[in-house]
């Protein structure tokens, strides 16, 4: 004789830190579209009030969640942690956590200015080369995205770049953020343009010359 009682099985969850989260019930905000920096930064600030952040962040960083804005990081975001820290570690929920505190710095405590900015991640090198505190990789501030040549070529030109900031070929020392050892797109023509008239005004002065001396 069977012992079917006619109850439905309870197959709800247990009670997790998801019960506890800001977005229950209201996901979408947090699914922005790509590229969507202001949406983005939205979803941002309402997971930084949430408490269990930290814990989120984890769930979507151990199973490698690829779309949405989880524990306060941006898809992007977790792309490169997933990309410096074994999969190992990540399991470990106090690494996880100092790993996602470290990437969301600067959000979690924004300084007042990009200037501000700037003189708290960055030290003198020797050779008047100047570094970057922590990872070279872009971080966000206001709503808006930079790297750390971005942002060194914005304080000091007065405006944004045109196309990608690199380090002048003088300059040798692959961490350095000077200013002064960086250029964009229109720089670096601007220096190719002056190269070659140099080097034009060197032929000529050199072809006057061996014919005088003919």
């Amino acid at each position: 004789m069977s012992a079917y009682t006619g109850q439905v099985p309870d197959t709800r969850r247990p009670v997790d830190w998801r019960d506890k989260a800001v977005c229950r019930g209201q996901g979408d905000l947090w699914f922005p579209r790509p590229g969507d920096q202001i949406a983005i930064h939205v979803a941002k600030q309402a997971c930084f009030t949430c408490p269990v952040m930290l814990a989120c962040g984890q769930h979507a960083l151990t199973n490698t969640i690829l779309d949405g804005v989880w524990g306060g990081l941006s898809e992007t975001q977790r792309v490169a942690l997933q990309r410096k820290h074994p999969a190992a570690a990540l399991d470990d929920p106090t690494a996880a956590r100092a790993a996602i505190l470290a990437a969301l710095r600067n959000e979690l405590n924004p300084v007042q200015s990009l200037r501000d900015l700037w003189d708290d991640r960055t030290h003198t090198l020797p050779g008047g080369h100047i570094g970057w505190i922590g990872d070279n990789a872009s971080f966000s501030h206001r709503g808006h995205t930079y790297t750390p040549k971005q942002l060194a070529f914005l304080l000091d030109r007065g405006h944004k770049a045109k196309g990608i900031v690199r380090r002048i070929p003088e300059c040798a020392v692959v961490e350095c953020v000077s200013p002064r050892h960086l250029a964009d797109n229109a720089e670096r023509y601007q220096r190719r343009q002056a190269l070659e008239k140099t080097a034009r005004r060197a032929e000529l002065a050199a072809a006057v010359e061996a014919e005088m001396a003919s």
